[in-house]
């Protein structure tokens, strides 16, 4: 059977009055038995009740708490709200006339030529605006190094909106070696110009680079030293030491000495006296015919005629 706090202060206090009666008994038997002098017998009863319920009382336990839950932590997720896209109000910018373009097909950037060298310049072209090309728009010079005299050029047909064509120019490339750029556009019947570009006015161009021309030939000369008071008429023959091919020059009475240009390459020389069935030639220490060189724009000297004989110089 379980006891509750009342009942037990009650059962203690029974006892606590029981021992109270039963202490005054005891303490007078032994003041009669063993007296002693100068001790107060009303206090030692009190201090030996007091020690009585003291022992007597149960010491109150504290009760634990219940321990404290651990908080849960529950993940929260934020989902964004979507943001609305606004359709986009601006109209896309377009032009009557308006140009593509979409590759060069002749003369691309950075082509040679020779100063005054004639070309001929080709673009192809879109039309990228709303309004048909008729042949009475052009094809114009508008800025840079004209090349030429040519400055406007009609269109070949008409060319409707997405629809391409080619445009030509016949150009010249200038008089002094350098790098070059033309622009060019195309013009409204009206005379309003147009090209490529975001805007619609950017033109398209030829760029070219004008070089020297290189020299292919260049200069021999010698002595013609004919056995005689006088040199006869005579034709004088550079055959090319590779091909076989001969170049002839006629040379009149009494010249001692030529010079002729001839093309690149390398040569025997020999020439011919038709009146007295002599020949001349530039010849070895052992009378074969001595091939010599021409090189561009420069002068091949001393090629001198002076071995003469009535029969033909084997070559060397």
């Amino acid at each position: 059977m379980k006891l509750s706090n009342n009942m037990i202060l009650i059962i203690f206090g029974i006892l606590a009055l029981g021992i109270m009666a039963i202490v005054p008994l005891t303490l007078v038997a032994a003041q009669v038995l063993n007296p002693k002098p100068d001790v107060d017998p009303q206090a030692t009863i009190q201090a030996m009740v007091t020690q009585a319920l003291g022992a007597m009382t149960p010491t109150p336990t504290s009760t634990p708490l219940p321990p404290t839950p651990a908080p849960i932590y529950i993940p929260v997720t934020v989902t964004p709200v979507p943001t609305s896209t606004a359709a986009p109000t601006s109209v896309p910018v377009t032009y009557c006339d308006w140009v593509a373009f979409i590759k060069d097909v002749t003369v691309p950037d950075g082509s040679a030529f020779n100063v005054n060298e004639s070309f001929t310049k080709t673009w192809r072209l879109k039309n990228r605006g709303t309004c048909t090309w008729t042949p009475d728009y052009m094809l114009v010079f508008s800025s840079g190094s004209q090349m030429g005299g040519t400055t406007s050029v009609r269109l070949p047909y008409n060319v409707a909106p997405g629809q391409s064509v080619d445009v030509s120019v016949l150009l010249t490339a200038p008089s002094n070696p350098g790098e070059y750029s033309g622009y060019w556009m195309l013009r409204t019947p009206s005379g309003a110009l147009f090209g490529s570009g975001d805007k619609a006015n950017v033109p398209f161009y030829v760029s070219i680079k004008v070089r020297q021309p290189q020299l292919s030939h260049g200069t021999v000369g010698g002595n013609l030293c004919y056995p005689s008071e006088f040199n006869p008429p005579m034709t004088l023959y550079f055959e090319n030491a590779n091909t076989g091919e001969r170049i002839q020059f006629a040379i009149p009475e009494n010249e001692m000495v030529y010079s002729v240009l001839l093309p690149v390459g390398r040569y025997y020389a020999y020439a011919w006296a038709p009146g007295y069935n002599l020949e001349g030639a530039y010849t070895e220490t052992s009378g074969l015919m001595k091939i010599f060189s021409v090189e561009a724009g420069l002068t091949t000297p001393f090629i001198n005629l002076c071995d003469w004989s009535p029969y033909p110089h084997a070559r060397g």
